[in-house]
């Protein structure tokens, strides 16, 4: 995909980046089934970290850029249906991410029980599913339209805006 506009190729980015992550993750999820990794595994500790820093910056860095500054956009566009269902996948989305994140957090802690790995376990595959869906919906139709809609001028300020935020 050639992408002109900065933030276009910034949201291509971070997509590609959480559906490469994602796909780690979940290939981890269905290798330990029933039995977490050992409390001194040095690469799921990694992808914890790596998985909890992105969701914190995709379900409110990424996420707000998308609903307050690229779906008001679309809908003056006419494309207010696809803005209101990428909404709607927000929610859903912050609605997993929010205890999974408070269960990630338990065990880089090392305090997760048998009850707690079951629930990390089921939601992370939950956001695996949804998260990727998700960014991949954006890439083949809302990333294309956002490349298309701005032009040099709007593209430059909300570059600058996020690179700051």
């Amino acid at each position: 995909m050639e992408l002109q506009r900065q933030i276009s190729r910034r949201l291509h980015e971070e997509h590609q980046a959480i559906l490469g992550l994602l796909e780690r993750f979940g290939s981890a999820l269905a290798r330990l089934k029933d039995a977490p990794p050992a409390a001194d595994d040095a690469l799921w500790r990694g992808l914890l970290t790596d998985l909890a820093v992105a969701l914190e910056n995709e379900v409110t860095r990424h996420f707000a850029l998308e609903e307050q500054q690229l779906f008001p956009r679309l809908q003056e566009r006419g494309e207010g249906d696809l803005a209101e269902l990428l909404l709607e996948e927000h929610a859903a989305i912050r609605a997993v991410a929010r205890p999974l994140l408070g269960l990630i957090a338990q065990a880089r802690a090392g305090a997760l029980d048998a009850g707690g790995w079951r629930a990390l376990r089921a939601g992370g595959l939950e956001l695996v599913e949804r998260l990727s869906s998700h960014a991949q919906k954006e890439e083949g139709a809302f990333v294309p339209l956002v490349d298309e809609m701005l032009d040099q001028a709007t593209d430059d300020e909300l570059f600058a805006a996020y690179a700051l935020s």
